[in-house]
């Protein structure tokens, strides 16, 4: 019985012993592979982060993205507003040089009075001319009458309208005419011009009729402002060799490439390039502005032609 007993008790120790051992390697290999546990988890960690902070990037960057787009729109509105700022600055610019020039006029001794409205005689000998009008005289045969349709000869358009009648009826048989009339508008240059070719047509009783409508029909078109220099460069396209410019003489240098009216003088001279001649009749209440005689003088006596001034 005692050999048994003793037999039984070390069986147990071996098991104890077998068991403590395997605790021991399981603790060895855990203390080993802990680590790299600890790694794996702090990985983990730092990828969910990670990715947190992706997601959070990329919110951020479509606001930013979409805040680009709406200050992109606002800065083109602003441009946008600041261009048509700048255009109405220098049409007020334009108008307030306009009646400074026109104040400034006024208080300057006027200019001779106008001459009447008869028809001078004619020259006689060799260089007796073709054509007369109110003193103005031409050898060409081919002319266009150019009418200034701004706001302020609305005023005399009855003068305008006289005017043109009267020099119409200057023209003798053989004679070639075509009448232009330009304004400038909100929308832009117009023109009216007639024959509606834009070319010239020759002087008989069906061609005066129809130019006498035409002039009839000028009646309450007169606004805006006056583009010279736009309308001498559509005239120049024509086959006259003379033209009469009916016109107050205060051209809106924002209607004509900024250009004051010395500079204008100068410009429309080169374009023409002597080539036809320009005879200038100012219209309206010229001995209040000065400005006005000056600058249709000194375009007539740059391009052959005669200068003329009007009154009611």
């Amino acid at each position: 019985m005692r050999s048994r007993l003793r037999r039984s008790g070390v069986y147990s120790l071996s098991a104890v012993d077998l068991f403590a051992s395997a605790m021991g390697a399981f603790l060895v290999i855990t203390i080993i592979l802990m680590p790299d546990y600890q790694k794996e988890v702090r990985l983990e960690g730092h990828l969910a982060y990670l990715e947190s902070l992706a997601a959070e990037s990329m919110a951020l960057l479509n606001e930013r993205t979409e805040g680009a787009d709406d200050t992109r729109s606002a800065l083109q509105s602003a441009q946008t507003l600041a261009l048509q700022l700048q255009a109405e600055r220098d049409i007020v610019a334009a108008e307030l040089e306009t009646v400074n020039a026109t104040l400034q006029a006024s208080r300057e001794r006027p200019p001779p009075p106008p001459p009447t409205l008869e028809d001078t005689p004619e020259d006689t000998g060799s260089n007796r001319v073709t054509f007369r009008f109110l003193g103005l005289k031409t050898d060409a045969t081919r002319i266009l009458i150019m009418v200034d349709m701004n706001r302020f000869l609305g005023e005399h358009e009855a003068l305008v309208q006289r005017t043109i009648l009267r020099a119409l009826e200057s023209l003798g048989p053989g004679y070639q005419f075509g009448i232009l009339g330009f304004q400038q508008l909100d929308s832009g240059a117009r023109y009216l011009q007639w024959p509606e070719g834009g070319d010239l047509v020759v002087m008989s009783p069906a061609s005066f009729a129809g130019a006498r409508r035409f002039i009839n029909d000028l009646e309450g078109e007169f606004g805006g402002g006056s583009s010279l220099f736009s309308a001498f460069q559509q005239a120049f396209q024509t086959t006259a060799d003379a033209v009469i410019l009916l016109s107050d003489g205060l051209p809106n240098p924002a209607f004509n490439r900024n250009l004051p009216p010395a500079s204008l003088v100068q410009e429309i001279t080169l374009l023409n390039d002597l080539s036809t001649e320009i005879h200038a009749v100012t219209i309206g209440e010229y001995f209040r502005y000065r400005g006005t005689v000056e600058f249709m003088e000194r375009l007539a006596a740059a391009n052959n032609g005669d200068f003329l001034a009007l009154a009611q």
